[in-house]
This record gives structure tokens, sequence and C-alpha cells, in this order.
């Protein structure tokens, strides 16, 4: 017998190949000698995969035996024993694995390298496999810098600073630089203009605000993966707020969602940095008031008369600027149902790619959903980027709703308007018991902005009615009272005003 087949452990049992391949391994003793073998490169794998998938070489593996595999290699990453791991990781890209099988595969190879260029095309490969993968997502937002590993959080184990005491508030006061008046912002938003010798201070400080892109399709776009993986897109602001005018040295408590004040003792006008600000997503841009307080009452007015609404009891109008998440989705939708065919009615299914650019879901509970229907209304190539000075004049309501329940409501919006439009999806045919797989939906990017209302109430025989004017064009809606004709017709059409 060789020396070289004798077990050097027990020096009497001979050596044979394991079953792997892998090591050799004494028949007497069981001492096993691992084999040393360069490590392919990802790219080598990936190449080796495809080429024996298009040969129709592939290992011919049962769905048990692949996830055997897999969990062997998932539990060598996970003991840190990264070069078993890439070996049955490597060996499931050989085989006839699907493709859910194989994107775990990649995802798990990418924890264990060092190499950055390869993590990357690990997980490039899990989103060529499953593009809507969110953490293979969050991984890549990592590898570019977009997102902070320290930052990520369970949003399940989410702890909440709570404070018992209000917390003291910084503000800005905007105060004159030639005569310390104070100053006050012009109706179009462009500027401000002191009280008492009429100084005008642009916004900008080439009276142009910046209004470059950060991500996405469209001006302001925020990335959704790199915020819902930390916890400013589940938090909403919970602390109370303690705030001190300077001039006249009064304090106020402020709620979480004020974040504009004008002092009702000495009319300074400040607007409030919260202390609570690691907490919330501040605002990324606004539509600035385009329409004075003049104009409003007289959109009122009319809208009064058009209605026939004669001598109501109206509130005085306040300007103020309501928070609004937007957000652009795509990615597949796959939809099955039944389309008609002559007499017959003939299963059909499909996949879909949709885009919906800059969905708005209100951030804000305190407005009726009848009056927020008109946000649809303003146009968003207005908006410019958000500067405090926008709101020395009217107070900015904080959004309540967090960006992780926004994001779902923009979702379930978007596969209403799918339902609505069917016939897209199957090319004008007329199609019921329409199914909708929303798996493959993506939320791409999201803003927070703010939009400029004029608000007013009106009483009619003791009920309160609710009315707004938009603050970029000018349009009134509200709720009025109606006579019963008036309603039937309104039910009927759909109408809620």
């Amino acid at each position: 017998m060789s020396n070289l087949n004798l077990c050097p452990h027990c020096g009497k049992g001979q050596l044979y190949f394991s079953g792997d391949g892998r090591a050799r391994e004494c028949e007497r003793c069981g001492h096993r000698i691992p084999l040393e073998s360069p490590r392919r490169s990802v790219k080598e794998l990936q190449e080796l995969a495809f080429y024996r998938f298009n040969s129709e070489r592939a290992d011919e593996f049962g769905r048990t035996g692949v996830r055997m595999l897999l969990a062997q290699g998932v539990a060598a990453a996970k003991e840190g024993d990264l070069d078993e791991a890439y070996h049955y990781l490597g060996r499931v890209l050989r085989t006839n694995a699907e493709d859910s099988d194989k994107a775990r595969a990649w995802l798990w190879l990418s924890q264990t390298l060092d190499d950055p260029a390869d993590k990357r095309y690990c997980l490039e490969q899990v989103l060529v496999l499953d593009p809507t993968h969110g953490t293979a997502r969050r991984g890549l937002a990592v590898l570019d810098g977009r997102l902070n590993p320290q930052e990520i959080i369970n949003p399940d184990q989410l702890e909440r600073e709570v404070s018992d005491e209000p917390v003291t508030a910084v503000a800005e006061q905007f105060t004159c630089p030639r005569c310390a008046g104070h100053m006050n912002y012009t109706p179009d938003g462009h500027a401000l203009v002191c009280e008492f010798c009429a100084y005008r201070q642009e916004v900008g400080a080439d009276g142009q605000p910046q209004t470059e892109s950060r991500f996405g399709q469209g001006t302001f776009e925020q990335e959704f993966t790199a915020a819902m993986a930390t916890a400013r897109g589940h938090v909403q602001p919970i602390q109370m707020r303690a705030f001190h005018c300077h001039s006249c040295a009064v304090e106020f408590v402020l709620a979480p969602q004020t974040i504009s004040l004008t002092c009702p003792y000495c009319d300074a006008v400040y607007v409030t940095q919260a202390a609570e600000s690691h907490e919330i997503i501040p605002p990324h841009a606004l539509i600035p008031f385009a329409i004075s307080l003049n104009e409003a009452q007289l959109a009122l007015r009319r809208w009064c008369k058009q209605h026939n609404i004669e001598r109501p009891r109206l509130s005085p109008i306040i300007g103020i600027y309501l928070p609004v998440w937007t957000f652009d989705l795509g990615g597949e939708i796959k939809w099955s149902g039944l389309v008609k065919k002559g007499d017959d009615w003939i299963p059909i299914s499909g996949s879909h790619l949709p885009f919906f650019d800059d969905m708005l879901v209100p951030a804000s509970h305190k407005t009726p959903e009848s009056l927020t229907k008109g946000f649809a209304e303003f146009d968003l190539t207005g908006l410019v980027a958000y500067d405090a000075r926008y709101l020395a004049d009217w107070p900015a309501e904080r959004y309540q709703l967090p960006l992780a329940d926004a994001s779902l409501i923009a979702r379930k919006k978007a596969l209403k308007s799918l339902r609505q439009n069917a016939s897209r999806l199957t090319r004008g045919e007329l199609v019921r018991d329409l199914r909708l797989n929303s798996q493959g939906l993506i939320i791409e990017s999201f803003k927070h902005i703010l939009l400029p209302l004029w608000v007013a109430h009106f009483q009619i025989e003791g009920m309160v009615y609710d009315v707004v004017v938009n603050g970029q064009n000018g349009r009134v809606h509200g709720n009025r009272p109606q006579r019963a004709v008036g309603k039937f017709f309104a039910r009927l059409l759909g109408k809620e005003w």
C-alpha cells in the first residue's frame, strides 16, 4: 500500500475520496484531509451555470435535493464556514433549481465575499431573477453609499423616545437687516418684505431656489428602499416642544404638527426647528402660494354664489401648507381573468409594466377626504426646494401618516387604478373576474411635499361645512348643503360636493 494512501493520523487505515469529492477520509478512523482547490470567481460561477443551463447539462436535482444543498450552504454561511458555504451555494447555481432558490443562493453568496465588486455582482444577479427583492436592493444601497448600515432598524422592534417634559425648540425669526422690523412673506412666496421700511429679501441667494433631483425620475425624489430600512420610514412626531418668543418672552407648547408660528401677542413671525427632527422626514419641496388672500376671498364668494349659498356665516380664511407624500411606482403586475370571445368567456392571463408618477397620498388626518380629492389639480412642476422662509406667513402642518403607512395606501391606489382601467391590460377587451398579483409592484421613490391651501368654514342652519381654495390656481372645493333633488342627482353622478 502506498504511503500516500495511508492515514497520517492512525497509520493503518486507507484514504479514500469523500462523497462530495472535497476531501480524503480514512476508512478506519474517519480522519478527514480537505483537498485544496482554487475557488471559482462569482462571474465564473455564473458563466458555468449559464453554459450548463443552455446546453441542457444542468445537474438534475429534485426540489428536495436543491433545498438540501441550499440549506447546507446557508447553514455554513451562518456558522462562518465561508468555503463550505461557497461550495454548496455554487452547486445550487449549477442545478436546474427554480429562480427563487437561485436568487437565495446568490444572496447568501454575497455574504461570503469581501470584495465589494463581487458582492455587487451577486446582488445584481438576485435582482435579475427577482427585481422586487428588497434585501438585494437594500444591499446595493449600502454598497452605493446611499444607506448607512448602522441606521438599518427592525421596524417591529422600533423604540421611540418620549419626553415627559416639553423640549425647547430653536426658532428662527425673520428680522429686517435695515430697521430690525418684522418681515413677512409676499403672496407669491418669492421674497420676504419688511412691514415697516418695505425692504425686500429674496428667498434664495440668487432669487431662484435649487430644484436639482436627488433620486428618481422627477425633481426632489428620494429613494424609497433606503428610507424604509431606517427609522425615518416608520416614525411620526410624538414629542412635546416648548417655544420661546424672543420679542415678548412668552413661551408656548407646540403641537407635534406645528412647524411655523405667528406670536399672538407681538405678531412676531417664527419658523420652529423641531427638537425631534431625527424622528421625522423633513419636507423636500413645496409649492409657494400664488393666490393672495383677496383672490381667495373673491373665489370663495363666486363659489357660494354659483351654488346658491346665501348669507353664510363664514369664518376667517387661513392660509396653510398641508403635508402630502408622493410616490413613483413601477415593476410588474401579473394578472388573470376572463375575456369575452363571441358568446364565451375565455380564461386569459398576462403581465403589465405599470408606471405611476407622483401618486399623491395626503399625510394629514384632519383634512376631510372629500376635500383632499382636489389635490390632484396641483401642478407639481411648480415645486421648489424647501426653505424655512417660505413658511414665515403661513402655518404648516407636520405629517401624521408615516412613510411606511403611506406607501401601503399608494399601492392600494395603484391597484384600484388598474382595476378601474382593466381594458388597458387586455388591449381594449372586456374583462371580468380580474385578479391582480401585486408582488412585483415596486415603489421606486418618494417625496414629502407641502401644498398651499386657503381653508375656511361656514355655517348654515347650525351645520358647519368645510371649503378650501387651491393656493396655486384658485379652484374651490367644499362641502355644501343640498336639497333632496340635488342630493339624488349628486349621488347618481357620484359627486360629493
